[in-house]
């Protein structure tokens, strides 16, 4: 889990820059857009393809949510559920092996875009697989990727769905926070070393969502904090979502912070916060208890 939680970073980090210099290490100027960013590589996919590579977790969420794991016939090495539970791996998001994609015979690769699979991707476009490209960072790319997806793989009526449940519970979670206390938080992300959700990070607009504030501003979407610097912060409350990362030894100890010694501190069960995709709607009821837990409870 750490590495994944490390890895997931480091795509939003390479994601924050300018699609253009994303786009620059594609040698013929990158494969074509499609709407909401989304890029098809390699020849065109099936109407309806019956046997779907995901080269990302987030992707593999988004055809389990739709109805169609039965069309799924290899994952990465991150991908936790039970679904997919005894399908095989072709690496991970960061390092695809374009060799175990190729061996399962895919008609439609689903990968989610970051800059060092590049290669891999490529060469498997190249041998005549299609590949959609999703560049997923935000909410708004979340229900792009969900009605795109769907529309993939034949079913757009699914992804309409799917998409205005997610909408429904961004729209009853904003609600249940307008009027509440915005308090300053620090969420973070890993601890060894210690690294936070920064501005323009996908844990930045959920806490926007449930009505709180980034402690973190002024930097990148995902610094790595000195824990002299986490401290002078001051936050109001501290969101820890090192998930199985504890405090020991070899790890930073988060109780330099005064909100951590106030006992202000909410420690999340699951990634759900970090993996855009259809557990948002689990994500923002998750992040909504841990910053109003009186409100919660009503």
């Amino acid at each position: 889990m750490r590495s994944l939680i490390k890895s997931l970073a480091l795509i939003a980090a390479v994601l924050a820059g300018p699609a253009a210099a994303r786009d620059a290490s594609w040698p013929d100027g990158g494969p074509h857009a499609a709407a909401g960013g989304i890029r098809a590589l390699g020849p065109p996919a099936p109407a309806v393809p019956r046997r779907v590579v995901c080269l990302g977790p987030s992707m593999t969420d988004i055809v389990v949510a739709l109805g169609h794991a039965d069309r799924l016939v290899g994952v990465t090495r991150y991908d936790t559920a039970p679904e997919v539970a005894r399908l095989p791996r072709v690496g991970g998001f960061l390092d695809p092996s374009a060799e175990a994609v190729v061996a399962l015979r895919p008609d439609l690769v689903l990968w989610l875009t970051d800059g060092s699979a590049h290669p891999a991707v490529r060469r498997i476009a190249e041998l005549g697989i299609p590949v959609l490209a999703f560049p997923v960072v935000s909410v708004a790319d979340v229900l792009a990727s969900v009605r795109a997806v769907a529309r993939a793989l034949g079913d757009a009526p699914a992804g309409a769905r799917l998409a205005g449940t997610l909408e429904q519970a961004i729209a009853r979670v904003r609600a249940r926070a307008a009027s509440l206390p915005r308090p300053r938080v620090l969420f973070v992300v890993g601890r060894d070393p210690l690294v936070t959700a920064g501005p323009g990070s996908y844990p930045d607009e959920l806490l926007a969502i449930v009505g709180a504030r980034n402690a973190v501003q002024g930097t990148i979407a995902w610094p790595v904090f000195p824990l002299e610097r986490a401290a002078g912060l001051d936050p109001d409350l501290v969101i820890d979502a090192a998930v199985n990362e504890h405090a020991g030894s070899g790890h930073t100890p988060l109780t330099a912070i005064p909100a951590v010694r106030r006992g202000a501190v909410r420690q999340l069960t699951t990634d759900d916060a970090l993996r855009p995709g259809p557990r948002l709607a689990r994500a923002l009821d998750q992040l909504f208890v841990a910053v109003h837990p009186e409100a919660a409870r009503r």
